[in-house]
């Protein structure tokens, strides 16, 4: 009864986020697109962080989708869809070769890898200025651009996608697998698990997903150069949202991505006026909701609902503890 509830609230907020565009203000699309976009990209981490591989350059496939996106349109002529089909298969493929390139590096190793990968395609970006425009940038041809309200529809849309892709994988082997990579992969190969075949399969689904958000971001701004699209603040928010919402979780880094955005909007209200204020509410949230919610605001909402609605057949005697209630059956 309870999965049909939650299903069908799921449902509802769905078409409600689909049909948004349509009648809502300009303000409140930028941050329902916003908020789609970091979902994305927070989904894409999430997955990698849950086979135990940790992304400290997830910029990295953000700005290849983006210069994939836009330069498929100015040179192909290609419309929104079908370069963001485009940035996908470029992310899938970076993702695919960093899992071959970096191989059995795991934890900090791999962390730095992903690091440097960013920073490596950003000089590159800025070195190649017949292709990426450097330093001056490019903008995207404004003849194919959408109208607003595509742009919110179609953001949306992919956001719904991936957590639906986040769903289905969290119901299959592969999300156990990846599991038990991340605890132990030593007892993970003794079951029969390769750790190459999964590692390259999350990674270039991971590296898709960031891919395709970054460009239909690109496709949204019309602008873009190297620094905006390697930009490590995006690696940042995709780090903080599953760790605020839920690590591990499919529902985590959707709601990571609300509390992002809103932190993001009350610090730019109420303390633009001090440089350095919104990096400094991050990082405070990020503490306090590591120190007091290990579990982030999704894993915190289970434990207070199993509190206070567990049924009562379910709990344990008071006073008695289990040992003594096993040695008491005949």
């Amino acid at each position: 009864m309870r999965m049909i509830f939650v299903w069908s609230v799921a449902a509802v907020a769905v078409i409600v986020l689909l049909c948004l565009p349509f009648v809502a203000t300009t303000q409140i699309n930028d941050w329902i697109f916003r908020v789609a976009m970091l979902c994305i990209v927070a989904v894409s981490w999430n997955l990698m962080a849950n086979a135990g591989q940790i992304s400290l350059g997830h910029s990295a496939f953000w700005g290849v989708g983006a210069y994939a996106g836009v330069l498929s349109a100015n040179v192909l002529g290609v419309s929104i869809l079908a370069g963001t089909g485009v940035a996908i298969c470029a992310g899938a493929v970076l993702g695919a070769v960093l899992a071959l390139a970096t191989g059995r590096l795991r934890g900090v190793f791999f962390a730095i890898c992903t690091l440097a990968l960013s920073e490596g395609l950003r000089t590159t970006a800025l070195m190649t200025p017949d292709l990426t425009g450097g330093a001056v940038g490019l903008f995207l041809n404004q003849k194919l651009r959408p109208a607003p309200a595509d742009l919110f529809l179609i953001g949306s849309a992919a956001a719904v996608i991936a957590v639906i892709v986040s769903i289905v994988l969290a119901n299959t082997k592969f999300h156990y697998a990846c599991r038990a990579l991340r605890n132990h992969e030593g007892a993970a190969q003794m079951l029969g698990i390769d750790p190459r075949q999964y590692r390259f399969a999350v990674l270039a689904l991971s590296g898709g997903l960031a891919s395709g958000a970054g460009s239909i971001n690109a496709w949204y701004g019309g602008y873009l150069d190297p620094n905006i699209a390697f930009d490590l603040f995006v690696t940042v928010q995709a780090q903080i949202a599953p760790i605020l919402g839920g690590l591990y979780t499919v529902a985590g880094p959707v709601v990571g991505s609300f509390g992002i955005v809103f932190l993001s909007e009350f610090s730019r209200i109420w303390l633009g006026a001090h440089e350095g204020a919104s990096q400094l509410v991050f990082g405070a949230v990020l503490v306090v909701g590591i120190l007091f919610m290990p579990k982030g605001i999704y894993g915190s909402f289970r434990r207070l609902w199993a509190r206070l609605f567990r049924p009562a057949e379910q709990t344990r005697p008071a006073g008695r503890p289990v040992v003594s209630v096993l040695q008491e059956r005949p």
